[in-house]
This record gives C-alpha cells, structure tokens and sequence, in this order.
C-alpha cells in the first residue's frame, strides 16, 4: 500500500474516523489544511507513474480537484477563496454522507469509510437534492435559499464530473442532478435606489468608519471583498482624479474612480484610525484598517456592514419584503449609475462583470419599473379624467 501523498490530512482522517471530527469548525480546519498547494505536484507524478487514481482517497480527489490547474497562466485558475469555497462545500457533503447518510438512504461500507464516493448510486443524487431543498440548515434554522442549494449543487456536479472524468467513479453521476438555477422570482430584493442610498450616508455621516466603507462602496460598485484587500499602494491620483485599483474575481484588476469628496471620507476613516493618507506607491499597508490596526478579512468586513445596515432606522431597511446587505450597495451603484444615463456595457465594466447578463440581474426590476408601459399613459386624457 502506497504512503499516502496527503499524510496529514490523512492520518487526521483515520484517526478520528471521521465521527468525530467534522463540526463546523473541523471543516474549516481541515479545509485550511487541505488549502496547501505543496502535494499537487507530488500526486500528479504520481497519475503519471500509473496512469490511475485508484491508489487515492475521497480527500485526496477533493484535494486533486480543487486544485486542478486549467491554465498556464495561473491568473486564470481558481483564486485560494475560490479554493475554500469548494473545500467547505465538498468536505461538508462528504461529512453528510459519513455521517448523515441515512438521510438520503446511503449507508457507506465500514471497511471503505475513505471512499464514499466511489459507492454513490443515482438515487443517492435524487435524495440529496430532495434533503437538501428540505432540511433546517440555512441562516436562523431556516431552509437553504435558492441561490444556496444552487452553489452547493453546482460544485457537487462539477466535482463528481472530475470523478468520473478521472474513471475514479464508474457511473456519470453529475448527469442525475436535477437544474437549481435561480430565476428572478428567488433572487431577495437587493435593489438600493438614488434617495435610499442618501438615506444611508446621511444616518451614518457622523461615523468615519461606517461611512467612509458606505461612501466607496456605493461610489465605486467595488465588491466587499475587493476594498477589504486594498492597499494604501494601489490609490493613486492623476489629471482626471484618484483612482484605486481593485483585484476582482478570476485575479482580474481594474481601476474604480474616487470622487474628491469618497477621498476626504476615505481620509477621515483613517485619521479615525490614527493615520495619514499620504499616497505612497510602495506603501503596501491595508488601505482600511480595523480598530486593532489589523487588515479586514472580508467575512468579518461583510459581516460589520451588515449588522451597521440592520441597525440603521431607515423604514426601508426595516421592511421585510426587502433585503438590505453589503451586497445591496453594489446592486445601488449600478441603480444609481444607471439613473445618471450610463448604460448597460459601461455599467457592467465597472463591476467587473464577464457577462452582461449578470449585470441585468442587478437592473432588472429598475428596468422593468422605469419601462413600463404604464409610463405612456401618464399624460392621456384617460387617466386625467378617472
């Protein structure tokens, strides 16, 4: 039996049989562990010497498979979040399967506890898709919302498509699955509109910190993430004005502009924090900074938003129907550009979106609203005479 190329994930595997070790905290260490690109190499001498991944396990193919390199230019392969991603995701299932397999009618061999995948069959997949719609596992002990059950289908397809790709798995289980795509109707309602937006800077205009994110953020259409990795180094200034430039999603970059006033609230955030805002090319210190003068990692960034977005005592923040979210103020810049005459392609530019059609999903009830045909009619002598 060959040593295993993961010896520590491994070992960590056997020797808590897996019963005991995956909480919610374990995934995540182990999806740190298994975040280590330094045995990627090692495995595929390895495919290459035998020409088979027989000799891995379930870890080793989750592994294998986040991994892959696609590209020569490594820009273009899954960036380290996208990585953790797919390694809670797929060690969460693997979990469920050890562990909760009576759940969707699937009990794994004792003596093959390392490879529960190979023992999957069709009606597994339907199960799994019928539990997954049902079970109390969403925010507040609720059911998985519909974009929620998308990703998780989505990354289970693709990897169990890697499996049988890689004839580790002998039946195309991917092909079982049944769509999860998100239609309009599923999507909450993230729309921020010109006035709302006011609303907003105007409640925390006497908070630096709240307001300087608010201020970007709804400015620039920058994502959460993105402003949680800048740097003092990447704001620079020109004849045209300051610009900061953003790494986006697939290691893109782009450039968002900063209006002279975002500038002064960017500069009242850190003379807040006890810093200057000298701009300084070779300055790679975070460009925001938390109280402890620590950079934002962005699930605890987009988390202060959101709990500072709740609390704000706005009646639209408070409606139900409504789902205000750090993510509402990129969904605002692209409402209020719009408003301002820009169109879709320019719009789409600034997100840093691929395709167009994602950001119609942003414009879609704006649009649907600013061209309805009941527009026409405003000035009829119809109306006027009801």
């Amino acid at each position: 039996m060959r040593e295993s190329s993961l010896m520590d994930i491994s070992q960590l595997h056997k020797m808590h049989h897996l019963k005991t070790i995956m909480s919610k905290n374990d995934i995540s260490h182990m999806a740190k562990l298994m975040l280590d690109k330094s045995m990627y190499s090692h495995m595929l001498d390895i495919i290459d010497a035998t020409d088979n991944y027989n000799d891995f396990n379930d870890l080793e193919m989750i592994y294998l498979f986040v991994h892959e390199e696609k590209d020569q230019d490594e820009r273009k392969n899954r960036t380290d979040d996208t990585k953790r991603e797919y390694l809670r995701e797929l060690l969460w299932i693997y979990h469920i399967l050890i562990n909760h397999g009576n759940e969707i009618a699937f009990e794994p061999r004792t003596l093959d506890i390392h490879t529960v995948f190979k023992q999957l069959q069709r009606q597994h997949i339907r199960k799994f898709q019928d539990w997954l719609k049902t079970v109390p596992l969403g925010k507040g002990g609720k059911q998985y919302s519909i974009a929620t059950i998308s990703r998780k289908t989505v990354i289970f397809k693709d990897f169990l498509q890697f499996l049988y790709d890689c004839d580790y798995i002998n039946q195309p289980l991917h092909q079982s699955f049944k769509s999860a795509q998100v239609h309009m109707r599923d999507r909450p309602n993230r729309d921020l509109y010109t006035d709302e937006a006011i609303q907003l800077l105007t409640y925390y205009e006497s908070h630096p910190i709240i307001h300087g994110f608010l201020a970007v953020l709804l400015t620039t259409g920058a994502r959460i993430r993105e402003l949680a990795q800048a740097r003092l180094c990447d704001l620079t200034y020109d004849s045209e004005g300051y610009w900061l430039e953003v790494i986006g999603k697939g290691n893109e970059r782009r450039e968002l502009f900063i209006f002279p006033n975002v500038f002064a609230a960017i500069k009242r955030f850190r003379k807040r924090r006890g810093l200057d805002t000298i701009l300084d090319n070779h300055d790679q210190s975070p460009l925001f900074i938390t109280a402890r003068h620590r950079a934002y990692s962005y699930k605890y960034l987009s988390k202060y938003l959101s709990n500072a977005l709740q609390k704000a005592d706005l009646p639209f923040v408070q409606d139900q129907k409504r789902s205000i979210t750090p993510h509402s103020l990129r969904h605002g810049f692209a409402i209020i550009s719009a408003d301002q005459g820009a169109d879709i392609y320019r719009i789409m530019q600034a997100l840093g979106h691929k395709k167009i059609d994602t950001t119609m999903i942003y414009l879609e009830k704006y649009q649907q609203r600013k061209n309805h045909v009941a527009h026409t009619w405003k000035q009829s002598s119809f109306i006027k005479n009801i």
